[in-house]
């Protein structure tokens, strides 16, 4: 999986700040599991904005190809993203 730090680093970064920007609200959640507007959320990141950097395209490709490695990335995505944001937000309100 290391092959994709690069990309899950930069996709955490910025699934983060949009979360960030939309005020988006924990409430009582623990987790990004199972969520559908995270889903849409990292979609829209993966597809119209980082697909387009060069430097992911042929990263995104090569981890869509392998259900294993992309349950495993979708997984680590949203736990540290989920945790960047609980630090951010200052615990759950």
């Amino acid at each position: 999986m290391d092959k994709y730090a690069d990309l899950q680093k930069e996709l955490v970064r910025a699934l983060t700040e949009r979360l960030l920007d939309i005020e988006y609200d924990l409430a009582k959640r623990n987790c990004f599991l199972f969520d559908v507007e995270i889903d849409h959320h990292i979609f829209d990141l993966l597809s119209d904005h980082l697909w387009h950097k060069t430097a992911f395209a042929e990263t995104i490709s090569e981890l869509m190809k392998s259900v294993a490695d992309s349950d495993v990335f979708d997984r680590r995505v949203r736990e540290c993203a989920y945790d960047d944001l609980y630090k951010a937000l200052g615990g759950i309100a």
